[in-house]
């Protein structure tokens, strides 16, 4: 089969290439697709028989031509998960070019909920864990301080459900930063001087600040980090956020000086750069507020950003609610059916503005969801500087990268302790090649890290692939596989390998435990 390659820009503003069969194979960079996942129901129930002619695309509010369609539905027979060798372990829950059935992550927020709210949401999703069928692939992340990785993509409902038992709750300084002013408000100082005492106001005030910046801050960072993770993953991707969490703006009366000022704190630019890393990889949020609705009411701080993150991405916020279990149900099956829409936009300009997207349907009475609007971000080689910092963040970051599909293995070299053969197989048709002379070239940058060793604790290079034809069409079926020896003493724990496009900044990562003696 010969290959045609083409760059497309997607919503997601990644890199992304696709093979079409051609007489010869041909490199064009100046085509961009703008792709575009819709959810549609009807009171309530997902409609399932609309056409390409159906919809209309609105790009910065003028209609687009829908150039790609394409009906994606969890009905259908799911995809055999990726069967690797013993020893084997791969960024990618599906073979190359299949859809998953519906891949979700359900995020237990600790950071930004209550204790005793989190015990009842506990609850609630190992009642909704019970009910899932094998094959329904899950992951469970938390979030305290750090992003935790609970149990990464399962089939198994038992394994998903021991992992949520294991995970018990964790009281949050920043949560509760606000009840510990609100008893230090209630007990004024009273020290007989005014100005000591509204210092002292102003002094807690000033920790209920820091405690709300370190919550949207650490929030922000951990949702970017978890749509790093499945950038490489196709299809609509969930997440099931499962948080109180923070308010997006709030205002209040301070004293400076002995004089009244009002504070004004918002949170925009945490939650855009978000949601657009969860659109970049095509996850829709729906945030699952735990607390009690007696109690929160739909004034509740933190329900603002509840709503942005969810109409950003498209999906859905629930809140003012007692069935978790419930919410957790209807946002998996929310996309049993998606309509995937792509369109070439003209006349674009790709200096970083965002366009808005609107997306109308020929049918009365039904419900649309979707993202709202994309980056028309240059598709520009990445610099060196970002290629080094890209690698770094890789390597920071507990999960794994998915930009570029791959497996590895590590094996122990005959007879030399400490010395290990890696194996990694990756998926050139997400690596940038371009034609010199008679032969295909790309530039990757293949880099180690042992997460647990003292410096130096990796290696880093840059590798050079030249292909012929006949072994380009070899690889594109096969994948293209790298043998290099690691040598790692007497270290223990993990490898973490990463693989990095050089053009265009796309990674893929794995981590493998260093077993064998070595001998």
């Amino acid at each position: 089969m010969v290959v045609k390659w083409i760059v497309v820009f997607c919503v997601a503003a990644a890199v992304v290439f696709r093979m079409a069969a051609q007489e010869t194979p041909v490199v064009r960079v100046n085509t961009r697709l703008v792709e575009v996942d819709v959810v549609v129901h009807s009171k309530g129930e997902a409609v399932a028989d609309l056409n390409r002619d159906d919809f209309t695309v609105l790009d910065n509010g003028k209609p687009q031509k829908v150039a790609a369609f394409n009906i994606l539905s969890s009905r259908s027979s799911r995809p055999d998960p990726l069967t690797l060798p013993v020893g084997t372990v791969s960024n990618r829950l599906f073979m190359r070019d299949q859809e998953p059935a519906g891949a979700t992550i359900v995020l237990f927020d600790t950071l930004n909920t209550a204790v005793g709210d989190q015990g009842y949401a506990r609850q609630q999703l190992l009642k909704y864990l019970a009910t899932l069928d094998r094959g329904d692939h899950f992951a469970l992340y938390t979030l305290a301080k750090t992003l935790r990785v609970v149990q990464d993509f399962t089939e198994d409902p038992d394994r998903l459900i021991r992992a949520a038992r294991r995970y018990g709750m964790e009281s949050s300084a920043d949560q509760t930063a606000d009840d510990l002013a609100d008893d230090l408000l209630a007990e004024p100082l009273n020290s007989g001087d005014p100005i000591t005492d509204a210092m002292y106001i102003d002094s807690i005030k000033e920790m209920q600040d820091a405690a709300q910046v370190n919550r949207a801050v650490i929030t922000g960072k951990a949702l970017e980090l978890i749509a790093q993770h499945l950038q490489g993953l196709p299809g609509r991707k969930k997440l099931i956020w499962i948080s109180a969490s923070f308010p997006a703006q709030t205002t209040d009366i301070r004293s400076h000086n002995g004089k009244p000022t009002i504070e004004h704190k918002e949170f925009s630019r945490e939650i855009g750069a978000a949601v657009r890393a969860l659109n970049d990889a095509n996850i829709a949020v729906y945030p699952i507020d735990p607390r009690d609705p007696y109690n929160a009411g739909l004034l509740a701080p933190g329900i603002d950003s509840m709503n942005l993150f969810a109409g950003g991405t498209g999906g859905h916020a629930f809140y003012n609610i007692s069935d978790l279990a419930g919410a957790m149900k209807t946002a998996v099956e929310d996309s049993e059916v998606t309509y995937a829409l792509g369109f070439y936009p003209g006349d674009i300009k790709l200096d970083g503005s965002y366009h808005s997207l609107s997306v109308k349907v020929a049918r009365k009475g039904v419900d649309l969801r979707y993202r709202k609007g994309y980056y028309a971000t240059d598709l520009r080689p990445a610099t060196e500087k970002e290629n080094q910092r890209a690698i770094q963040e890789v390597f920071a970051t507990p999960l794994e990268s998915t930009g570029i599909g791959m497996s590895a293995r590590l094996d122990p070299y005959p007879r030399h302790a400490g010395i290990f053969q890696l194996t990694m197989t990756f998926n050139l048709q997400e690596l940038h090649l371009e034609r010199e002379k008679d032969n295909w070239v790309g530039l990757i940058r293949l880099a180690t890290y042992f997460p647990a060793a003292s410096k130096p604790n990796g290696t880093e290079e840059s590798i050079k692939i030249t292909l012929t034809e006949p072994r380009l069409r070899e690889s594109l079926a096969n994948g293209y596989t790298i043998q290099q020896l690691v040598i790692a003493g007497d270290r223990k724990g993990d490898l973490r390998v990463a693989i990095e496009d050089r053009a265009t900044g796309a990674a893929g990562s794995v981590k493998l435990p260093l077993t064998g003696s070595g001998h």
